[in-house]
């Protein structure tokens, strides 16, 4: 266990140290396991406690290193792509790591945070989406933009991660042939212009994008907004003032959403 690499994750001391200590306890069985969820045989942590899907992916984050090392990938890049394990441990209120089937994404070289932004290869799979409303073709090479929680949704910072990645993608991966960058997020919902201002960082986000759908389902957008849904609309924070935009909207009968968008290279 490289305790100097996996440090600089940024991961809450307690968790992490109830990780390292899992490893020590069990670690011919913790690095079994971080090699299956390295190939991205998920399945071997379905039923394992999230304190042993935490030690499997930072074990198994240590060969991502090596891969990033060996194509001459930049550590900054690295830092910041695997960073995203914290997150996602805050979001299981520092009790490990549940949502692994997102972290493999990472751990296996195929999800990058360059700058504001994270970028991940993908074939295009949306079944249930209108292929008559978007360019793109079922199972189509694309590139998925996802926005990590906890930064600033900066307009100029967004334009500048993708001109990033695609100077990343043409030099680290040139026989990976795509001809649009995705994104599919309540961010992208077209009725966000009903409650929020036209200079938002949102809308402003929202005009990268060619967005051919949308659709109200609204768990995506209350969770990154409320945190949780809630019985009546009337028990939603106020604290902010996209909250207060989006609960003036939900008790007047508005309805929160996602949508699809996307550019050409």
């Amino acid at each position: 266990m490289n305790l100097n690499l996996i440090q600089k994750y940024n991961i809450e001391d307690n968790i992490m140290n109830k990780a390292v200590a899992c490893i020590h306890k069990n670690e011919t069985g913790v690095l079994r396991l971080s090699e299956k969820f390295f190939n991205k045989k998920t399945s071997c942590l379905r039923f394992k406690s999230d304190t042993v899907r935490l030690a499997a992916a930072l074990c198994a984050s240590e060969k991502t290193y090596e891969a990033y090392k060996k194509m001459g990938i930049d550590d900054e890049i690295f830092f910041d792509t695997m960073h995203d394990i914290a997150v996602w441990c805050e979001n299981n209120a520092n009790k490990g790591l549940k949502n692994y089937n997102w972290i493999v994404n990472h751990i296996c070289l195929e999800l990058f945070k360059i700058g504001r932004l994270q970028f991940q290869i993908f074939k295009f799979p949306y079944v249930i989406y209108n292929y008559n409303k978007t360019p793109i073709k079922f199972r189509e090479n694309v590139i998925a933009i996802h926005i990590q929680q906890g930064e600033k949704l900066d307009y100029n910072q967004c334009v500048k991660s993708i001109e990033k990645a695609k100077i990343f993608f043409s030099k680290y991966f040139p026989d990976y042939k795509y001809s649009y960058f995705v994104c599919d997020s309540w961010l992208l919902y077209d009725k966000n212009r009903e409650f929020m201002k036209p200079d938002s960082n949102i809308i402003k986000f929202q005009s990268l994008f060619n967005i051919t759908m949308s659709r109200p389902a609204d768990a995506q957008a209350i969770e990154k907004i409320f945190g949780k849904r809630e019985k009546d609309v009337r028990c939603y924070a106020q604290k902010t003032s996209l909250q207060k935009a989006a609960k003036e909207y939900m008790m007047n009968g508005g309805k929160l959403g996602t949508g699809f968008g996307c550019f050409k290279v």
